[in-house]
């Protein structure tokens, strides 16, 4: 009946309400007409389709033309044409039970599902009812089943769970009591770790910095220090323990694999990347630890992810797969920007084009889930605005995008270097600690978030070698530049004296970091 309507109108077959696909029909005789109506009906202002129209479409091809004669195609088409000359007003029921049947027909093969609770050709009742349905309720009845199956299940694929209030608590004191489960791996800035903590399981830091702030070569160095089981001390002259190694990915947006070695070849062996890339004057002392440094680097469990375009899928699969078949412990991603995956992500997922800070926003609340689901550190920074070249005077306005990324991290750290103003007003703190011209600050953490922590709204001043991204600690202030004494450093395997001689870093942005750190914490 529903041949018979297209070949007398054959712009049904092409009418999104009643186009059928080889899908709809289970036999390759079936399939063939229906091809060739398709075909005639694309050639133009086509009136109506007969036997020989078909017959002439499928004539350059013997299997087909072998087919059409076996089932007497010329006699179906004619009689198909005769029994619905009077009833093409009905094609919406015919298209209709069509598709309701392939659909049932289709689950059982492609899915191998059981359809027999909506079709028993031996149950007359349940016959009586599908006749009832539409294609679109025996869409739905599929459906269900899968929601319902996957409803069973559903705390083991998602982050919600159920508890009672009590339960395990007694556990929960002893872990308090006994410190377990306390800190995570340390930061090399031994304040940054009784801060945080260390980087601890399902914690979401994020760094903000201006560009040329070091903040995916930062990411790489704390994921070097995890995976690293030793750095070469150039002032004890010898190879120093960084603690236990472990599995750890890095996902890069930006940097590629030489790049990414460079750094890292950098940071365990102590000599600064620019020395090694031109050689220069590279001694023979040097050049053995380098070679040490290679060999050890080739043990590392360190997952590197080259990924310009991504959506949160794709980083949650990735993590997952690393998870799974490498026991990774943490994850570092390398900076949060905007991607076209990303946009294509959230408007298939929302059917609105959003704001970039909004696509931000809703990128790092999945971060954060991913860190949750997977039990692992995460680790991430962002880029400040380019408003903040302009002036001292920052308004709301300039930091909304980076607000809105923060929002779901349990950690912010504004990740500034040090500028000359800063020196001017620290003076009076490194005149009297006698360490002035030793240990001068070059990068400031100013600790703006730290959720569930006691240490917030200071700032940690370390002496950073942006050359090999090692980095030993200086003071902290609160953001008034006033020494704070009652912080303790956590050292946790190792301890570097010095890295070097470093000076300011050079960068065209000289901006108020405490002015900034406050606009970021008042989203918190």
């Amino acid at each position: 009946m529903l041949f018979g309507c297209y070949c007398l109108n054959p712009r049904y077959v092409l009418d999104e309400k009643y186009s059928t696909n080889e899908n709809d029909y289970p036999e390759n005789f079936h399939k063939m007409i229906w091809g060739a109506i398709v075909n005639i009906a694309k050639k133009g202002n086509v009136k109506k389709i007969t036997p020989i129209d078909i017959e002439n479409e499928i004539s350059q091809f013997n299997t087909a033309i072998s087919l059409w004669k076996n089932n007497d195609g010329w006699g179906y088409i004619e009689s198909a044409i005769d029994m619905s000359s009077d009833k093409t007003m009905n094609i919406g029921k015919y298209y209709d039970d069509v598709r309701k049947y392939s659909i049932v027909r289709n689950a059982a093969e492609s899915l191998k599902m059981d359809i027999s609770f909506l079709y028993d050709e031996n149950d007359d009742e349940k016959l009586e009812a599908f006749n009832r349905l539409t294609s679109m309720d025996v869409l739905n009845a599929i459906n269900n089943k899968f929601m319902d199956f996957k409803s069973m299940w559903k705390n083991r694929f998602s982050d919600n769970y159920s508890f009672k209030v009590g339960d395990g608590i007694t556990n929960r004191l002893n872990e308090h009591k006994e410190q377990q489960n306390v800190y995570g791996y340390p930061f090399q800035s031994r304040y940054l770790t009784t801060v945080y903590r260390g980087m601890r399981p399902k914690k979401y830091i994020l760094r903000s910095s201006v560009s040329g702030g070091g903040k995916t070569r930062n990411s790489l160095a704390d994921g070097c220090n995890m995976v690293s089981d030793r750095i070469y001390d150039w002032n004890k002259k010898e190879w120093i323990s960084t603690g236990d190694s472990q599995p750890v990915l890095f996902i890069s947006t930006e940097l590629e694999k030489e790049e990414i070695q460079d750094i890292i070849l950098a940071h365990v062996s102590g000599i600064e990347q620019e020395r090694i890339e031109i050689w220069d004057d590279i001694t023979p002392e040097e050049e053995k630890i380098l070679n040490e440094s290679a060999k050890y680097i080739e043990t590392y469990e360190y997952y590197v992810e080259y990924m310009p375009d991504f959506t949160i899928d794709l980083i949650s699969e990735t993590i997952e797969k690393y998870i799974l078949n490498y026991k990774i412990v943490a994850c570092f991603f390398d900076y949060i920007n905007d991607s076209p995956s990303l946009y294509e992500y959230y408007y298939n997922k929302t059917h609105t084009r959003l704001r970039t800070d909004q696509i931000l926003f809703l990128f790092s609340e999945s971060l954060k889930l991913v860190c949750n689901k997977f039990n692992i550190y995460l680790g991430s920074s962002t880029q400040l605005n380019d408003n903040y070249k302009e002036d001292g005077n920052k308004d709301a306005g300039a930091l909304k995008g980076s607000k809105a990324i923060i929002e779901k991290a349990d950690g912010g750290i504004l990740a500034l270097p040090v500028t000359h103003k800063d020196l001017k007003k620290l003076k009076p703190i490194l005149e009297s600690n006698g360490s002035f011209g030793k240990l001068i600050p070059n990068m400031s953490y100013y600790i703006f978030k730290n959720r569930g922590g006691k240490w917030h709204n200071i700032i940690i001043w370390t002496k950073l070698n942006m050359g090999t991204m090692r980095e030993v600690d200086c003071f902290v202030t609160n953001y008034n530049y006033e020494l704070i004494t009652d912080i303790e450093q956590t050292l946790i395997d190792f301890k570097l004296d010095d890295v070097g001689d470093v000076g300011i870093i050079e960068t065209d942005v000289d901006i108020s970091g405490s002015d900034l750190a406050m606009e970021l914490s008042k989203s918190i």
